[in-house]
């Protein structure tokens, strides 16, 4: 893979497909603690990168001109923003290139090319107080995983 403009290109393409239900987690191979994550809502893609309690020795200090928020003390300790939806193919620029800054800035990773990720779909489920039919519960959706992003141009995490 090249560098880190392709591979934003790439993950603005692929959080397009961060829809409900689907989670997407990128991921330095050698150290699973060095992450960005996405995760998809009916109203917002929510990102969260790994905080200085996970990642104590990263330099933070990009972070919020990112424009990330600074973890709260609340678990999980991650910096974290949200994509209100729907949105734009060009408004989902904007949370790739803090997923770069995050991998690139604040963890120092020099490229791409050690990370690999995880996707999946959950299953449909009855919220709270909600109760389904046997009929409507066989006819759930049962998610998905992995959920294939080859656009992506990470490989599949194993394990």
């Amino acid at each position: 893979m090249s560098g880190w403009t392709e591979f934003g290109g790439r993950l603005t393409k692929a959080l397009r497909n961060v829809t409900d239900r689907v989670f997407l987690v990128a991921f330095l191979q050698a150290d699973r603690k060095v992450y960005v994550q996405c995760a998809g809502g009916q109203d917002e893609l929510h990102a969260q990168a790994a905080g200085p309690e996970v990642v104590p020795w990263a330099e933070s200090g990009g972070m919020a001109a990112a424009g990330w928020v600074a973890p709260s003390g609340i678990d999980p300790p991650n910096w974290s923003f949200s994509l209100p939806l729907p949105a734009s193919t060009a408004e989902y620029a904007a949370p790739a290139e803090r997923c770069v800054v995050a991998l690139r800035d604040a963890y120092g990773l020099s490229g791409p090319d050690g990370l690999v990720h995880k996707a999946w779909r959950d299953g449909e489920y009855p919220l709270a107080g909600e109760s389904w039919s046997p009929e409507r519960m066989a006819a759930r959706d049962r998610g998905e995983d992995p959920v294939v992003m080859p656009w992506l141009g990470l490989p599949t995490a194993r394990g």
